[in-house]
């Protein structure tokens, strides 16, 4: 089933909308392989699995780089790795105000970080590793240079 799917997806130009009630299957079965066999070959089995998963993500990654959208289970997931070019784009063409590693943000609501509580309208210097996980949650919009 994997195997099918990562061929369908390396044959087409565009991304095939791949939805995960096709996949719960096989994940439950895998889940159990790997619960229930310790031996070498089902270990194989279940490595070759995740080599077909990794391309699979792989060529969904190639493809979204392209800007081509992807419809199906893991647009969610792929769309985290649009968002992270695009914060990429940003920082690294002056976009955003900065002072060295890190980014001046708005903040959108409130929430708490380090015993402190930040408010809506309020600015937040945020190291970028900060600024990807929040403004995925949607906490925190960076400033642009208009």
């Amino acid at each position: 089933m994997l195997d099918e799917i990562v061929l369908n997806e390396t044959l087409k130009e565009e991304p095939t909308e791949i939805q995960l009630k096709d996949l719960n299957q096989l994940i439950v079965q895998l889940r159990k392989l790997r619960r229930k066999y310790n031996d070498e070959l089902h270990k194989k089995e279940i490595e070759i699995y995740e080599e077909l998963a990794e391309s699979l993500f792989e060529l969904r990654i190639s493809k979204l780089v392209e800007g081509k959208e992807i419809k199906g289970f893991d647009s969610d997931f792929l769309q985290v790795l649009n968002l992270m070019k695009r914060i990429y784009t940003n920082f690294l063409s002056g976009k955003y105000f900065n002072l060295e590693d890190k980014i001046l943000c708005y903040v959108n609501v409130k929430f708490s970080m380090k015993n402190k509580t930040l408010h809506p309208g309020d600015l937040i210097l945020l190291p970028l590793r900060q600024v990807l996980a929040l403004i995925t949650l949607n906490y925190i919009t960076p400033l642009e240079v208009e």
